[in-house]
């Protein structure tokens, strides 16, 4: 097997996380590859890659397009990574379901090891997207969040942590507000949207209008073939795969938030002498507040 240089992996299974999230945008040959892999991975390290096409019903070379579309060079750099991988704790992919039948402490363990998966998943995404999000917020004259339904709670959260920075910051829920934020701004102005399905009529379109305006835009979502990431120069994606009861992604708003309060960190870390005295400031002033 050839040498390839050690790569920092942040989730101990971030070829099976990577694989389970570029499913929708393979081609019909990548995906069988790639429903191979998950289903069975042990059986992936036995393989050549002509066993492993033939297993799969597809062609060397729609192995090799996966296996770049992974970011590994090649079919013997995935069963490389897939092999450390696979010397840890097994991961469970689909996440478990919580039902009707569950005792209450059940449906909590189940909610928080839903919860503890996405983020570590997430992060296997994200490390780059995050870097240029970050720099592109480090440069901004004006940030403005957009966000529909219960997404517009992690946009309120972090519109209160930006200003508390001192940085100029704005969220409305109004969707008529929304477009027009979005219509006024200015190249130097960044646009940030939350949205986990990606198509949000009204939040594509302010972001529509926003890169029309060449303010830079950056969203946080789930697909990777979705309309916002169309109008996105910045996309950082979620990997939140629960399907619980009724149908409802319990863990999506944990991943967006705690990508936001990286960001935020990421801030107050880049520009410390200016922001930690904002944030003495602000803190001081809100002592009010307490009791």
């Amino acid at each position: 097997m050839a040498d390839f240089p050690e790569r920092e992996i942040k989730n101990p299974h971030e070829t099976l996380v990577k694989t389970r999230f570029l499913l929708p945008s393979l081609t019909k040959s990548e995906k069988k590859v790639a429903v191979f892999l998950l289903e069975k991975p042990d059986m992936v390290l036995e393989l050549t890659l002509a066993q492993l096409a033939n297993a799969t019903g597809s062609s060397q070379a729609s192995v090799l397009r996966f296996c770049q579309k992974l970011g590994l060079e090649g079919f013997s750099e995935l069963k490389l990574h897939l092999s450390k991988e696979l010397s840890v704790k097994p991961l469970s992919l689909a996440g478990e379901e919580v039902n009707l039948d569950d005792s209450f402490v059940g449906i909590m363990e189940k909610v928080f090891q839903i919860n503890i998966q996405t983020l570590k998943d997430t992060l296997a995404l994200n490390a780059q997207n995050c870097e240029e999000a970050l720099n592109a917020l480090l440069s901004a004259s004006r940030v403005v969040f957009f966000g529909m339904g219960d997404a517009i709670i992690p946009c309120y959260f972090a519109d209160i942590k930006f200003k508390r920075l001192g940085i100029n910051s704005q969220v409305h829920s109004d969707p008529d507000l929304q477009l027009t934020m979005a219509s006024l701004l200015q190249p130097k102005d960044v646009a940030f949207a939350v949205s986990h399905s990606g198509r949000s009529r009204t939040i594509v379109e302010a972001m529509r209008l926003a890169k029309e305006r060449k303010a830079t835009t950056i969203s946080i979502t789930k697909y990777e073939k979705s309309p916002l990431t169309k109008v996105s120069d910045i996309t950082i994606f979620t990997a939140t795969v629960d399907t619980t009861l009724g149908k409802e992604i319990i863990a999506r708003r944990v991943a967006e938030q705690a990508i936001l309060e990286s960001l935020y960190l990421g801030l107050l870390a880049k520009k410390r002498q200016q922001y930690q005295e904002n944030l003495k400031i602000t803190t001081e002033a809100i002592r009010f507040n307490k009791i």
